[in-house]
């Protein structure tokens, strides 16, 4: 099992490795054999190694100069997506997975378009889906995301005010994940890691409970309902 870790030097701001670490660990676990390869501006990158692509979150300056970089790769990552092949970007690289970032072109992968902004909108939330149950983590952006609803990943259930976007939150196209929503999000959401590695696993997936990260998260979503 190979996975790609894009830009972990320039969009790593939230400590968001630790989506990587945790995702390894399950996997090695139920007995598969990983290795982490990463990949920093000016790499040359053959995304047909890869069974999974992740990207966390920068600085909006940051963010141009991933995007800058990673435009080359824009239609190995459409067919690398197509092809039903996994990833998931989280923080603001979700944006570059939309048709634009304010004027300038993006990967197209999705149907939205992400306006920064001035403002910056910060919060807790809860969301959801069927497959990932209810997901916590925390918000912190200087954008408004516009369209795509049809591939939406989470409805909200709680969010705090400053947050004014849509009611939904996040896009999933195959098995491709995009998510604004931090913590790091695979450390804090048990369920969400499970529904990744299950599409990675295969016929070897196994449920696996981790005590620690189970009762953090079942106090964090127990304190925000408390807020709803």
């Amino acid at each position: 099992m190979k996975i790609l870790h894009l830009y972990p030097n320039l969009m790593n701001l939230y400590g968001d490795h630790g989506n990587i670490t945790v995702l390894s660990r399950y996997l090695k676990d139920l007995g598969i054999r990983v290795k982490v390869e990463k990949k920093d501006i000016e790499d040359l990158i053959d995304f047909n190694q890869y069974d999974f692509i992740y990207m966390g979150s920068g600085t909006e300056d940051k963010l141009k100069i991933a995007m800058k970089d990673l435009m080359k790769y824009k239609l190995f990552i459409s067919r690398y997506i197509s092809k039903g092949k996994a990833g998931l970007f989280t923080g603001n690289a979700m944006e570059l997975l939309g048709r634009k970032i304010d004027d300038e072109e993006a990967l197209g992968i999705l149907n939205f378009e992400t306006v920064t902004t001035e403002k910056r909108y910060t919060g807790d939330v809860i969301a959801r889906n069927e497959e990932t149950k209810e997901v916590v983590g925390f918000i912190n952006k200087s954008s408004l995301i516009k369209g795509g609803e049809a591939d939406k990943l989470f409805t909200y259930e709680f969010r705090d005010s400053n947050l004014v976007d849509n009611d939904y939150e996040g896009y999933r196209t195959g098995n491709f994940f995009g998510t604004h929503i931090i913590g790091p999000v695979l450390v804090k959401n048990p369920a969400f890691r499970e529904v990744i590695v299950k599409i990675l696993a295969g016929e070897k997936f196994e449920e696996r409970v981790y005590p620690y990260e189970q009762e953090a998260y079942d106090n964090t979503l127990q304190e925000l309902r408390k807020r709803k």
